[in-house]
């Protein structure tokens, strides 16, 4: 059932008179709803258990991990899926013809598997009408082809089958007594429901999705609605055509007794996209408030990631009964219980609709890298709330998703398919990634070339690296042993002092790394030396579990602040104090700013007097500029380089190598020089 444009234009007034009436903005008025930092644990298990729980019913049910059909279906790509399917809801019954299009990628194929459940009855399988052998069982279709072909053959296989649905992978619900049909197929639920090569690895060019149900139902589904056939027998068939590439468990069906809204994203002056909203009766008015930030929400993040993949179709929701959300492509499926009428859950639309980017326009290829779809959505919702409130907003949600102060695993093959781990310390990997890099801006260029290489494919996670050493322009592969494919988080013990007077004051600093469940951290730490004329801010590299820094400020100290922006996921305390030695008894050189942009500040340390010197070189060993050729006394002392060569022009960015040679020995700093 639709709705009338008038009945539409009026609610949407009286919201939006309503919220003028309060005078309160729109960002301000989410703010009033938006859950407490400590609600948000409970808060994302509405996101990741329904998953968990189908992906352990069906791990029970075949007795053998979900991809182990890999190997024996990497023979043939799948280009096209027709589906037609009769869902009779009131017997909790589905029928269906599906004909699969794939091409071989080897010589000699004689055999194709197909994934479906056993208590769904196979009656034939044919190829243009010719029956084909096969057999069923183990939840699986073995077919034989008619005969052997050849790399770049295509072929067909059509199934035509029937049964009841077992695991809740479709399921049938009731809503205010009304009959609901609908799917969520994450991650391998495909299979219990129509027969498909079911693996995020291999996305179809395109599908064609036919659902005949009740006449007084409504069929929601994927890309653009091309047909509505009466079929005079009390049915009615919605056929929905996806011409994008798609992956099986986004292909899902909602039916029942809908009313629709529709509303617009302007993605230029003169073009938009149709955002369609099927939602139950009773949530309507509800709906048009919940939904209502959705275009805005498109635009911030064509803004970050570049347009909406499927800009050719549609974005919208499908109302259903489950406890949280999920990304279908082109139509997120909303669950029942975040229609409130107050934004509260504006924070799961947002996860929803960053997974049209991370998740469907560009698919983890295994569950062991799921981290690059549910932790890239979850980063965005941190992103979501800079764009409306700014960084302290941001940070504030990143500690948020810290609450519980420990994540099990790691977030690449995790002990847990969909959990915390994946969706928060994911979305923790990308904030301290944009720290290390240099920033926000060179996260999104990260994340605009890694889209690129795999757009409308599917990614894995040292795919992602690559994207990111590429645009870094060094190895990462520190980073993301520690991060990814590791465990836990140091755990930092630091304690400072300081001494000196007039116009230098010399700043000793102890950090060390405690942690007995993981090995060394190797990290960029902002350190900020509150003093009485302002703050200074230095980044210390540390990479041993006991190491001193030494820097010069120009006030007298009167707090240090390690990590004050909470750029890295870790446990922290101070000490009881140390004694600045009376002398230094290390040689040092560290940048009190690395990555730099305009000048670096190189700190030195030296244990005695003597002659030092001090040289820049490039990555090849030539020299670009002396800083110091001097004898100088012990102690603490600093230089300038800002970014010029010998003959006072500036250099090109890049990395570059400070080195300080002394008769005690040498010392070197890398040094990335960002313009």
């Amino acid at each position: 059932m639709v709705r009338g444009i008038v009945h539409i234009l009026a609610a949407s007034f009286a919201a939006f008179f309503m919220l003028a009436a309060m005078s309160i903005p729109l960002a301000a008025a989410q703010a009033l709803h938006r859950p407490a930092q400590a609600d948000l644990e409970d808060s994302h298990r509405l996101l990741w258990e329904p998953k968990q729980r189908a992906f352990e019913r069906l791990q029970e049910a075949l007795a053998l991990p979900p991809d182990a059909d890999r190997a024996s279906q990497d023979d043939f790509d799948v280009t096209f899926y027709d589906i037609d399917i009769t869902i009779d809801p009131s017997a909790e019954r589905v029928d269906g013809v599906v004909t699969m299009e794939a091409t071989s990628v080897v010589d000699g194929l004689s055999t194709v598997i197909l994934n479906l459940f056993d208590n769904m009855s196979v009656t034939s399988v044919t190829d243009n009408l010719t029956p084909l052998a096969y057999t069923h069982s183990n939840h699986r279709i073995t077919v034989t082809l008619a005969e052997s072909i050849d790399a770049g053959a295509v072929f067909k296989v059509t199934v035509a089958y029937g049964g009841y649905p077992v695991n809740n992978a479709l399921k049938f619900n009731y809503h205010s007594g009304n009959v609901i049909a609908s799917s969520l197929s994450e991650p391998n639920g495909s299979r219990e429901w129509w027969p498909c090569k079911d693996t995020p690895a291999d996305k179809a060019d395109s599908v064609r999705i036919a659902f005949t149900v009740p006449d007084f139902q409504f069929a929601a589904s994927e890309g653009i609605l091309v047909s509505t056939t009466d079929n005079g027998n009390g049915t009615i068939t919605y056929e929905w055509f996806e011409r994008y590439p798609i992956t099986t468990y986004l292909v899902s069906v909602a039916s029942t007794n809908y009313e629709t809204f529709t509303e617009y994203y302007h993605y230029s002056p003169t073009d938009s996209m149709p955002i369609d909203n099927y939602v139950y009766p009773e949530h309507y008015d509800d709906a048009l408030i919940d939904l209502s930030i959705t275009a805005d929400a498109l635009g911030f993040m064509a803004s970050i990631y570049g347009e909406y993949p499927f800009i050719e179709e549609k974005y919208g929701h499908a109302e259903f009964p489950w406890g949280g959300a999920m990304e279908h492509q082109t139509c997120t499926s909303y669950g029942a219980i975040l229609f409130t009428g107050t934004n509260y859950y504006d924070w799961v639309l947002i996860h929803e609709a960053a997974h049209q980017w991370w998740g469907d326009w560009v698919t983890c290829r295994t569950w062991d890298d799921i981290w690059l779809n549910e932790g890239f959505a979850t980063y965005t919702e941190a992103l979501w709330f800079e764009y409306l409130d700014g960084f302290e907003a941001y940070v504030e949600r990143m500690e948020g998703y810290d609450s519980q102060g420990y994540f099990d695993g790691p977030i690449y093959d995790p002990d847990q398919t969909f959990g915390r781990t994946v969706y928060k310390k994911g979305a923790w990997v990308l904030h301290m990634l944009r720290r290390v890099v240099g920033g926000r801006d060179t996260l999104l260029e990260i994340l605009d070339t890694y889209g690129a290489a795999h757009e409308y494919g599917t990614a894995i996670t040292s795919e992602f690296q690559e994207a990111a050493e590429s645009i870094h322009g060094e190895s990462l592969d520190w980073f993301f042993q520690e991060w990814v494919y590791g465990e836990n988080r140091p755990s930092y013990l630091y304690d400072w002092t300081w001494s000196g007077g007039d116009d230098t004051y010399n700043v000793m600093l102890n950090i060390q790394q405690n942690q007995t469940n993981a090995g060394l951290f190797t990290m960029p730490i902002d350190i900020v030396v509150e003093t009485v004329a302002g703050d200074t801010t230095v980044t210390v590299w540390n990479d041993q579990w006991d190491q001193n820094f030494f820097f010069t400020v120009d006030s007298a100290p009167v707090d240090l602040h390690f990590d004050p922006d909470s750029w890295i996921l870790k446990y922290l305390d101070i000490g009881t104090g140390i004694e600045m030695p009376e002398q230094v008894t290390t040689l040092s050189l560290a940048a009190a700013s690395n990555p730099f942009r305009e000048s670096a500040r190189l700190v030195y340390s030296l244990p005695s007097a003597g002659r030092v010197r001090l040289a820049v070189y490039d990555v090849s060993g030539r020299l670009v500029r002396e800083l110091v050729d001097a004898d100088a006394p012990a102690g603490v002392h600093e230089a300038v380089w800002p970014g010029v060569g010998r003959d006072g022009n500036g250099v090109a960015s890049g990395i570059y190598f400070a080195r300080l040679t002394t008769d005690a020995g040498t010392a070197s700093e890398k040094l990335l020089f960002v313009k």
